[in-house]
C-alpha cells in the first residue's frame, strides 16, 4: 500500500536513478533507446491522443503517473538520468510549468531546438540533481543538464550516450556508421542494471516510423512493438509493462487517475462534494499535522499501519502547509466500501490522494496518494 508517507516523495522526486539512454542516427535511422533503473516494479505505459493546444504522446513512467520518458507525434523524444547533484537554481523570471515540464514539453514541441526553447524559458527544479536526453527525427539532439550553477546545452548530430551504460555504449558502438536497430538492442541488453534498484523496462522509439519498442530479455522472451500512431487511434488507455505483450489484445484499459493530463490543475469537480466525508478527510490531514490521530477514525488494519507513523506523518504534513482547500473528483463504490478521489491544494504543494472509507462505519479504510506537485 501506498500509504501517504510517498507524498514528500511524489512532490520533490521525479527523475529515476541510474538508467541507460541513447540515440543511434544515421541517414536514415533516428532510434532512440532507454533502461529505465529504479526500485518501483510498478511500470506503466500509456498513451494521451492530441487534443487543444498539445500534441498526441506515449509516455513511460511508473504508477504515480509522472511520465519519465516518452515520444510524440512528431517524433521528439526524451528521457531522464539522474547523476551527480548541482546547486543550480532556476531563474527567477522562468516560467513556471503546471505538473511535469517534460511532458508539458513533448505535448508542445516538434523539434529539439524547440525543446531547447522550452527549457532555456521554463523552470525545472529537478536539473540540479537530474539530465535529460531529447532527439529528433532529423538526428539532432541535446543532452541539457546543470553545470556548477548554470544550465548547459549540449547538441549534436551523432550518436551519443547518457548515464549507466556510456562506457558500454561506446566500447559495442565503436563509432559505427549505421545505426541498426538490431546493435541497439544489444547495446541495451548489455546496460541493463541487476539488483533491487536494477533495470525494471527497456524500450525504444523509431523516432521516424513512430515504432515503439518494449524489450523483455529473459531468456526465450519475446519483445514487444507497437506503434504510436496506431495505438493513438484507439484513445487515451495504458498498458502494464509487464504484461503488455498479452494486453495489446486484451480489452482496453482507460487511463488511471494520476495518468490524466494536468490532473493536479484542471480537474473535473463533482457537482456532490460528500460534505460528511469530506469533513473527514479534511479532519485526517489536520489531526496528523497536529499528532492527534485517533484510532476510533481507522479500520484495525489501517491503524496498526499508520499508529508507528505518527511522527513522519505529523512531520511531513507540517512541511505541506495549511490546507487551501479540497475537491472530490471521483467517488467510486465497491461492496461494502467508498473510494473518494481528492485534488488536496495545501500551502506548498498540491496532491491527488485517495480515501476508502467503510460504508457502515464510515471509518478510513485505506489512504493512497496518487500524484503531488510543489506549489
Amino acid at each position: 500500500m501506498k500509504t501517504i508517507l510517498l507524498l514528500i516523495f511524489l512532490i520533490f522526486a521525479r527523475s529515476s536513478t541510474a538508467c541507460t539512454i541513447f540515440f543511434l542516427t544515421d541517414d536514415n535511422h533516428a532510434l532512440f533507446y532507454n533502461n529505465e533503473d529504479y526500485t518501483n516494479p510498478n511500470t506503466k505505459m500509456w498513451f494521451i491522443p492530441a487534443g487543444n493546444n498539445h500534441y498526441g504522446c506515449a509516455f513511460v513512467g511508473f504508477d504515480d503517473g509522472s511520465a519519465q520518458g516518452g515520444i510524440n507525434t512528431y517524433g521528439l523524444a526524451f528521457d531522464w538520468y539522474a547523476g551527480k547533484p548541482d546547486r543550480y537554481l532556476p531563474d527567477a523570471g522562468m516560467a513556471r510549468v503546471k505538473g511535469n515540464s517534460s511532458e508539458r514539453l513533448l505535448e508542445t514541441c516538434k523539434t529539439v531546438e524547440e525543446a531547447i526553447a522550452f527549457y532555456k524559458a521554463h523552470a525545472e527544479p529537478g536539473f540540479p540533481k537530474a539530465t535529460i536526453l531529447i532527439a529528433d527525427k532529423t538526428g539532432a539532439s541535446v543532452i541539457i543538464g546543470s553545470r556548477n550553477g548554470k544550465l548547459y546545452f549540449d547538441k549534436s548530430t551523432e550518436s551519443r550516450a547518457l548515464g549507466f551504460g556510456d562506457e558500454i555504449f561506446g566500447r559495442m558502438y565503436k563509432g559505427k556508421a549505421s545505426a541498426e536497430h538490431s546493435l541497439g538492442a544489444e547495446i541495451l541488453k548489455a546496460c541493463v542494471a541487476t539488483g533491487r534498484g536494477g533495470t525494471k523496462y527497456s524500450n525504444a522509439y523509431d523516432l521516424r516510423t513512430g515504432d515503439i519498442t518494449v524489450f523483455d530479455f529473459s531468456p526465450h522472451a519475446e519483445s514487444t512493438t507497437l506503434n504510436l500512431l496506431e495505438e493513438l487511434k484507439k484513445g487515451a488507455h495504458y498498458y502494464d509493462i509487464p504484461q503488455i505483450n498479452k494486453q495489446i489484445s486484451g480489452p482496453f484499459k482507460p487511463l488511471l487517475l494520476n495518468m490524466h493530463r494536468l490532473i493536479l490543475h484542471e480537474f473535473p469537480v463533482l457537482p456532490d462534494q460528500a460534505p460528511e466525508i469530506s469533513s473527514k478527510v479534511r479532519k485526517f490531514m489536520t489531526d496528523a499535522s497536529d499528532g492527534t490521530m485517533k484510532p476510533a477514525d481507522y479500520s484495525g488494519n489501517l491503524w496498526e499501519e499508520l499508529a508507528p507513523l505518527q511522527a513522519e506523518l505529523q512531520a511531513e504534513f507540517g512541511s505541506l502547509g495549511d490546507i487551501k482547500s479540497i475537491h472530490l473528483i471521483l467517488k467510486e463504490p465497491e461492496n461494502k466500501l467508498t473510494r473518494y478521489s481528492y485534488i488536496i491544494i495545501f500551502k506548498g504543494a498540491r496532491a491527488l490522494m485517495q480515501f476508502t472509507f467503510e460504508n457502515r462505519t464510515q471509518r478510513i479504510h485505506k489512504v493512497e496518494t496518487l500524484s503531488g506537485e510543489a506549489r
